[in-house]
């Protein structure tokens, strides 16, 4: 069976883990669950879990790096290898990096970076339970530990997907 020929509904409109086509996985959010970190969230949606931790703004190393008009937004997205039933290989892999771009490019769209110049703001988001939607759901957490590290921001950012 090719990707096109998957069918995620039967043919009474129920998606494979019951939940009828306009309905969405069921979302738990907490917030401050990482103590050292200076804002976090923890997120359940539907079997996916994230953890997002923020820190910072703080110093930007290496200086050469810096941007004199702006924070530099730090975006790391993973998986941890017990996150699915097959075993991931711990590290930084190209998913993980496509992922961690498309989440700095939604986040810096509402962060105001310039209240923090030559300043970088840290973003760490752990994947501990993957079903599907992590992208989604791992977006959503980094919104919500910002919010909860007091970064000011024009706007929340939440991700669904169809």
């Amino acid at each position: 069976m090719g990707y096109g020929d998957y069918q995620c509904m039967d043919e009474n409109g129920i998606r494979e883990d019951g939940r009828k086509a306009d309905e969405m996985r069921p979302v738990e959010i907490e917030c401050g669950v990482v103590p050292v970190a200076d804002g976090s969230a923890y997120i359940k949606w539907g079997k996916n879990e994230a953890i997002a931790a923020v820190y910072g703004p703080m110093e930007c190393h290496p200086r050469k790096v810096q941007r004199q008009d702006r924070a530099i937004l730090d975006v790391r997205y993973n998986m941890a290898p017990f996150s699915t039933t097959d075993r991931i290989r711990p590290g930084f892999n190209r998913r993980s990096r496509e992922i961690s771009k498309v989440t700095r490019d939604a986040l810096e769209s509402v962060v105001d970076l310039e209240l923090y110049p030559r300043s970088k703001i840290r973003v760490e988001i752990e994947i501990i339970c993957a079903e599907a939607g992590t992208r989604c759901c791992g977006i959503t957490a980094a919104s919500v530990a910002l919010a909860d590290a007091g970064i000011p921001m024009s706007d929340m950012v939440v991700s669904v997907a169809a």
